[in-house]
């Protein structure tokens, strides 16, 4: 009999966003919600946080899976705001940033609805920086950088 060693991982389902997020060496990942339950089929659907125990082949395939789904992508919220002059503030989830953005260049930038007044999207590192998020390491356009000090 071979003894397979596990490791207890905590997640928690974000219904909004359809995924879920946990902590992997250090890194808080997103995994799409069909591609977490693909691996891990035996959890309790109705839970939204909980823990479960992985084994080092489930834990391989999930940090696959999520540096596929989610390369140097971040999720932003957004809020049309009239305090700001019918402006979105957008909010950096991971590292708190916040910034106030034009509504029609957010619009162009993330492509979301001319309709949409609040809610949450996953951009690249080149959407954030182009958004007027600072990036760690710096932007690498000027154009991109002078608007995050105007932003």
């Amino acid at each position: 009999m071979r003894i397979v060693p596990t490791y207890e991982i905590t997640y928690t389902c974000d219904r909004i966003a359809a995924n879920f997020i946990f902590t992997l060496n250090g890194i808080e990942r997103h995994v799409p919600h069909n591609l977490f339950l693909a691996v891990f089929p035996r959890i309790n659907r109705r839970n939204r946080t909980a823990s479960l125990e992985a084994s080092v082949a489930e834990l391989e395939a999930l940090s696959i899976i999520s540096d596929l789904s989610e390369p140097l992508s971040s999720l932003i919220t957004y809020e049309l705001s009239e305090r700001h002059g019918c402006n979105y503030v957008v909010t950096h989830i991971m590292f708190g940033q916040q910034i106030v953005c034009l509504p029609g260049a957010f619009r162009r930038i993330t492509g979301v609805s001319n309709r949409a007044v609040s809610g949450i999207v996953t951009l690249t590192a080149a959407k954030l920086a182009e958004v007027g998020f600072i990036i760690e390491g710096g932007n690498n356009n000027d154009c991109n950088y002078q608007y995050a000090n105007y932003a």
